[in-house]
């Protein structure tokens, strides 16, 4: 999971002190807002978001049959146009079967097809027809048949009078990237990638790991010329800025830039009612991007992913106001769980432990132990000395999530600070073989193999002579020039296979 803000935070100039966010917080908050704006116009610092918020459609429990046959509907009224071990492609037509919506997946939004389409529901329930082209994983759509696939898109389209694709984040990649492919009048792309093939981006590392493994197809990522018009809406704060702009710089459309909304900016909209006329107004081609951006700002302060990610951004000495804003969030936004956790980290941050490890534990309670929220438990725990427990939380996520790279890392460090150096060691080991191209879990394994361990969690590594050396031999020039034979020895040497 992406790192959170802290590291911005003396990038914010200081903004006027709410003493009062009591009885005048309405007037507090607003003058905020209007700083955060001048702020970013002013600053705008690349920073990575870590929010991870519920989509339309997430979480809907929709069942589908394994055996669907092609073209034959159901009960649902749905049926597939295509099929493979890759991808399929569901139809679920409603009335209007002239306008249609056209939805790529989010990153995380389920493995195979047995689930809903990205918006599906929300989708249906509006009486809006569209198509779903769903993927087996989070592979941004590099699959060998994806041509076929937008294919029987744009076959089973054709005679409608107005098309449109529509995803957020990678599926806002789908959007913006296969819109000719089928057809379509416009695109809508919320936070999307431009691309994350690494021979084209290699700054953006939130989702470095699967870069680095899929297998980029080379005229599917070049540069874009898109007959559609391409709506794009993301917060410019943060890595977003840079996809945001070269999609625009490359096509001919629209940007709705909102900062300080979060990636993706999906959630932002949906909080304060405006995603769905959003989708409504480009699939009817009345949308006004400039009259859109503005009534969205003036809707800010009724947001509490808006004001969490204000709150998030204080500094230290700005201690009381952020809790004010993360309270404020919370009372806009009692049921947005990210609310709940941006003001559990800051009351962590203020050493209220005990009130902030109610809140991260209710939160993993709530979430059914959603993975997010289990390991910002754990990380509270082992700040609040809880070691143990939190190498308890650890050990629950790796029996999940044993594939992913940078959970592997966190619970080594659990592993480590609990004294279990051989763990420790094959965890880290597991994130340098899934993501062998970080240099952070290169420089881990180093430590946790030449080092001892503490149980400071802000130094966990005491230093050894033959650490030292390593360390330095890291630092010299020859070895940056040659990375490529540095993983080559620590594969062969320090790294044994799991």
């Amino acid at each position: 999971m992406p790192k959170g803000n802290g590291d911005v935070a003396s990038a914010v100039p200081d903004v006027p002190t709410a003493r009062q966010v009591g009885a005048e917080a309405e007037r507090g908050i607003a003058m905020i807002c209007e700083i955060a704006d001048a702020v970013w116009r002013g600053v705008n610092p690349s920073v990575s978001n870590p929010s991870v918020q519920p989509l339309i459609g997430q979480f809907e429990t929709i069942r589908y049959g394994a055996a669907m046959d092609l073209g034959t509907e159901d009960a649902s009224g749905s049926r597939e146009l295509y099929r493979s071990h890759c991808l399929v492609v569901r139809e679920v037509a409603s009335g209007d079967r002239d306008h249609w919506v056209i939805t790529f997946d989010n990153y995380g939004i389920g493995h195979g097809f047995d689930r809903p389409g990205f918006g599906e529901a929300w989708l249906k329930a509006q009486g809006i027809s569209a198509i779903h082209v769903m993927g087996k994983a989070e592979d941004w759509y590099q699959y060998s048949d994806i041509e076929a696939a937008l294919a029987s898109v744009r076959t089973a389209v054709g005679t409608a009078s107005r098309v449109i694709t529509y995803g957020s984040s990678m599926g806002g990649y789908g959007a913006v990237r296969f819109a000719d492919a089928i057809g379509a009048h416009a695109a809508l792309a919320l936070s999307p990638q431009y691309t994350l093939d690494p021979d084209i981006v290699s700054h953006d590392r939130r989702w470095a790991q699967d870069a680095h493994r899929i297998g980029w197809i080379k005229r599917m990522n070049g540069r874009l010329n898109s007959a559609a018009r391409i709506i794009v809406v993301y917060d410019p704060r943060g890595p977003d800025d840079w996809h945001g702009r070269r999609i625009a710089e490359e096509s001919s459309g629209d940007v709705i830039r909102l900062p300080f909304t979060g990636h993706p900016v999906t959630s932002f909209l949906s909080e304060i009612d405006m995603l769905g006329s959003l989708v409504v107004d480009v699939l009817h081609d009345r949308l006004d991007s400039r009259n859109f951006e503005r009534e969205a700002r003036g809707r800010r302060a009724t947001s509490g992913v808006y004001l969490g990610e204000i709150a998030g951004l204080q500094p230290m000495h700005r201690q009381a106001t952020a809790l004010a804003l993360a309270r404020r969030a919370l009372d806009v936004s009692p049921a947005n769980h990210h609310a709940r956790l941006n003001l559990a980290k800051l009351l962590l941050r203020g050493d209220a432990v005990d009130e902030a490890l109610l809140i991260f534990e209710g939160l993993v309670v709530d979430s059914e132990q959603a993975l997010h929220y289990l390991v910002n438990y754990g990380q509270a725990l082992a700040v609040a000395g809880r070691l143990t427990d939190a190498r308890v939380i650890a050990d629950q996520v790796i029996e999940r999530a044993s594939g992913i790279a940078h959970l592997n890392a966190w619970a080594a460090q659990l592993c480590w600070l609990n004294g279990d150096t051989a763990q420790a060691r094959k965890l880290i080991r597991n994130a340098v073989r899934l993501d062998p191209v970080s240099q952070g879990y290169l420089e881990l394994a180093v430590d946790y193999h030449l080092g001892h361990p503490t149980i400071d969690i802000t130094a966990p590594v005491r230093s050894t002579i033959w650490l030292e050396f390593a360390r330095w031999i890291a630092r010299h020039r020859i070895f940056q020039q040659l990375p490529g034979i540095w993983v080559r020895w620590l594969r062969a040497n320090a790294l044994p296979a799991v």
